[in-house]
């Protein structure tokens, strides 16, 4: 069965040789011709969790790379969501799946743009609430390290009810997988915005001077720990609100990693992946760039519409907004298509 990779990045590449590695047949696309050609010559070497060197196929043409494919899979960062949704407007074929990784409302900005094609057509558009194969580094040329991954991950469709069947289809590909109410599920509950964004924030000093800084040690002390909780519980509220159901922070770290810690800070310490993640040396990183508008400016704007108070939420998109002044990305959902046509 084949398989499209759409965006190859450091995940994408990662992504593309963890199937390979699981018997499919994977064509990778990316806008960027040079990094085709080396996938093509060299293949993808991988070190860390997965070990080896994956030939897969790669491709500048996004109808190459969707022609024939069952799954797309979707690795691009959040600002690529909608850019490649528009990509494939017109590609689309009978029955295909989407999943999007992570989510960070990916779904929905992907049915916002191609919601008559794929009802047209009978597609499934999907999304995680995670990443599966995390790499720090992509060298010249296709060259990767992968992190350990999740023990499990959720999923969920446009439409809801879709899910477990889609589950089901992709279990050889990701057995991880488990199937959630709907997309609020995947994009209200999801990790990277509640902690990455204080955690830079309120560090954003150390990411300046390009310190060397441990993320969950000396980043995180007593009273950011206390502040980023309460902030998670505003999230909980507004997904609670909108008709979601609220997971917090430690449940889905919990959960992913199937451990039981009292608090974030010894979960991260105590997690091999987790434990060596390092304070970006920039403030200018995705952790923040990615993560504000696609999370918890997201979030503010629902809570807005719903009534919702995020005075800590909001306090932090103002304080990035003026922080990173011109280069503070202030995009993401707005919203426009009705919350109950997505569930």
């Amino acid at each position: 069965m084949k398989i499209a990779v759409l965006g190859l990045g450091k995940i994408g590449h990662n992504t593309a040789a963890l199937l390979t590695q699981r018997g499919y047949e994977v064509t990778g696309f990316t806008r960027d011709a040079e990094k085709a050609r080396a996938a093509n010559e060299h293949g993808i070497t991988v070190s860390g969790a997965l070990e080896g060197n994956f030939k897969v196929q790669a491709t500048t043409d996004i109808a190459q790379a969707v022609d024939g494919a069952k799954f797309l899979v979707v690795t691009t960062t959040s600002k690529g969501h909608k850019p490649m949704a528009q990509l494939l407007r017109g590609h689309l074929q009978e029955g295909q799946r989407i999943v999007i990784f992570t989510g960070n409302w990916g779904a929905y900005e992907f049915y916002s743009v191609l919601r008559d094609e794929v009802k047209a057509k009978h597609v499934i558009i999907g999304e995680t609430s995670g990443n599966m194969a995390a790499s720090p580094t992509l060298t010249y040329p296709a060259t990767t390290m992968m992190k350990p991954s999740k023990k499990s991950m959720s999923f969920a469709t446009i439409p809801g009810t879709a899910a477990p069947a889609v589950v089901e289809e992709l279990k050889q590909a990701f057995p991880e997988f488990y199937p959630v109410k709907n997309v609020l599920d995947t994009s209200m509950n999801n990790t990277n915005p509640p902690v990455h964004v204080p955690f830079c924030l309120f560090n954003i000093t150390r990411m300046a001077n390009g310190e060397d800084a441990q993320f969950y040690g000396e980043c995180l002390p007593p009273i950011l720990l206390d502040f980023t909780m309460a902030a998670d519980a505003e999230r909980c509220a507004v997904t609670k609100a909108i008709g979601g159901e609220p997971k917090t922070i430690l449940e889905l770290m919990n959960a992913a990693w199937n451990v039981n810690y009292d608090n974030i800070k010894d979960l991260g310490l105590n997690n091999p992946s987790l434990k060596s993640v390092k304070l970006p040396k920039t403030p200018y990183h995705r952790f923040l760039t990615e993560d504000v508008p696609y999370g918890y400016l997201a979030v503010s704007r629902l809570g807005k519409k719903y009534g919702v108070p995020t005075p800590r939420i909001d306090l932090m998109v103002e304080a990035y907004r003026y922080l990173l002044g011109e280069h503070a990305e202030m995009d993401g959902p707005e919203f426009d298509v009705d919350m109950a046509e997505i569930l």
